[in-house]
């Protein structure tokens, strides 16, 4: 028999639990009501299936899940207190784990931050996709349609996919044994492979180039609305939901995660998105993630390195950080991360005859085309008005002022601390990776929008901004500041979505340093 004191440590464990966790008790649903939950499920998954056939107004098609709810929230009285009372403990289980009280809340995160993002970005007709883009998606449909990489299937295309006027091939294609393959990295096909067999299987026409450029655009939305969940998740924990619901809206809005992530399968959104799970690991566990943690660990930045090259800095301080903590974790996320690698390689060795992958890595790496520690293209990477860092993530500033009054700032009331560390190597990291991109010949980052190549550390940035967030949304006049710079950012974005400002790259030569001719100011010829 258990002692009096074992049971009323019991009772008084229940108690606290109850304070914590306050659950929504729904009364038995009426079947008429049951049924409109599950006609809802259906016609959102047939919308999403109507986006995915690539028909006429097929990004329209996940808005149609909204219909029922909508209406059922327009003449429902009870449907209305239903949703109100989910809402409510959705959010409750944010805060409970922004206070290190709960799981991973992944439910409050598909609701407040991934859906909404998803539908929204999918509805408008805004595009970032280029040559560096362009063989993510035809790759994925060779692999899931034919089981090769060979992309020669795509060469009768009208307009055509693979070469110039000329007939040579564009610079993203390369014929290596008899095989049309892509000059970049593939680790970007494995999200275009989520959105592309699906749409095969639902008989979706993979031999338009305008459906192509269609599912790159899905495919980018997926990808951005994912990391943007996860960089919720990850802020949350440092105390305070709402400031990492404020510092997620920044970066919705106001930063590459809108456009550069968003719009286009560029590389750096599989970066940030595999960043961003490593950190979560992390943060989560309040740095001491047990082994299948660290194991994950390593997958993520395995699969960085398979995005993109460069973000081989990122994994080494990632590492580093946790080898200085624990060396032993250090170790298992080592080999885990060798281990992933070895799928790449092989794969590179099989298609390129190269370890190292396509003809970009190989040349890229060429002594010439870098030189370190230049004035003029740092300045132009912080501050320029056609890519500073500072011009298209203002908010930016939140991440500085946060980082100078760090020993002050982190012991406000309104923080949980997070790993140990974390402030330090985001802030290291971010500026050896300034001085990274700044170093290389073509540091604009060619046909683009806004600061791309600082991409990859954006997040850090928010990361490093959400104390500062957390501070100021306890004054009303840090309410007002906040939402004004919510407000610039988006309106310095919002011109590449809907006004093609990304068009501004044609202009010849491009000035990035003038404010009256910047991108966000850029008008179509009529």
């Amino acid at each position: 028999m258990p002692s009096k004191d074992v049971a009323r440590r019991a009772d008084t464990s229940r108690d606290r639990l109850s304070v914590r966790y306050i659950p929504v008790v729904e009364p038995r649903r009426r079947p008429v009501a049951s049924f409109l939950d599950w006609l809802s499920v259906v016609v959102a998954a047939v919308g999403l299936a109507l986006c995915l056939r690539t028909r006429s107004n097929a990004r329209f098609g996940p808005l149609l899940g909204l219909a029922i709810p909508a209406g059922r929230l327009i003449l429902n009285a009870a449907y209305r207190r239903r949703v109100g009372a989910w809402v409510a403990e959705s959010w409750r289980r944010a805060e409970a784990y922004a206070r290190g009280e709960g799981p991973i809340p992944w439910r409050s995160a598909l609701a407040f931050v991934a859906i909404p993002f998803f539908l929204l970005d999918v509805a408008h007709h805004g595009v970032l996709g280029t040559f560096d883009t362009r063989p993510v998606v035809p790759t994925a449909v060779s692999l899931v349609r034919d089981g090769d990489f060979d992309l020669r299937e795509f060469e009768g295309l009208n307009p055509p996919l693979l070469r110039k006027r000329d007939g040579s091939f564009c610079y993203c294609f390369q014929e290596v044994d008899g095989r049309i393959v892509s000059t970049f990295q593939a680790g970007m096909v494995p999200f275009a492979l989520v959105t592309v067999a699906p749409a095969w299987l639902l008989g979706a026409d993979l031999d338009s180039r305008k459906n192509l450029q269609y599912l790159e655009k899905v495919s980018a939305a997926m990808v951005a609305a994912l990391a943007l969940s996860l960089f919720f998740l990850t802020a949350a924990r440092l105390g305070s939901a709402s400031a990492a619901a404020v510092a997620t809206l920044f970066l919705a809005t106001g930063s590459g995660l809108f456009t550069t992530v968003g719009l286009g399968l560029w590389q750096h959104g599989g970066v940030v998105t595999w960043l961003l799970a490593a950190l979560l690991v992390e943060f989560a566990s309040r740095g001491e993630p047990g082994w299948r943690g660290s194991l994950l660990q390593g997958f993520a930045l395995a699969q960085m390195l398979a995005c993109r090259p460069t973000a081989g800095l990122l994994v080494g301080l990632f590492g580093l950080w946790v080898i200085v903590r624990s060396p032993r974790r250090g170790l298992i996320v080592g080999i885990a991360g060798a281990a992933a690698l070895v799928p790449w390689v092989v794969y590179y060795e099989l298609i390129y005859r190269s370890h190292l992958g396509p003809a970009t890595v190989n040349t890229n790496v060429s002594a010439e085309l870098w030189s370190f520690f230049r004035l003029w293209p740092t300045l132009g990477i912080l501050f320029s008005p056609g890519r500073g860092i500072f011009v298209y993530q203002p908010w930016a500033v939140l991440a500085v002022a946060a980082a100078l009054v760090w020993p002050r700032l982190r012991r406000a009331p309104e923080l949980v601390a997070g790993p140990k560390g974390w402030a330090a190597f985001c802030l290291i990291a971010v500026t050896l990776h300034v001085v990274l991109i700044s170093a290389w010949w073509d540091w604009p980052g060619g046909y683009s929008y806004g600061s791309r190549l600082a991409t990859d550390v954006v997040p850090l940035l928010g990361l490093l901004a959400t104390p500062a967030v957390a501070v100021l949304l306890k004054r009303r006049a840090g309410v007002g500041l906040l939402a004004g710079l919510v407000a610039v950012g988006f309106l310095v974005h919002l011109p590449c979505v809907a006004n093609e400002a990304h068009r501004w790259n044609h202009d010849k030569p491009r000035n990035h340093w003038s404010w009256s001719r910047a991108p966000f100011f850029y008008r179509p010829p009529s």
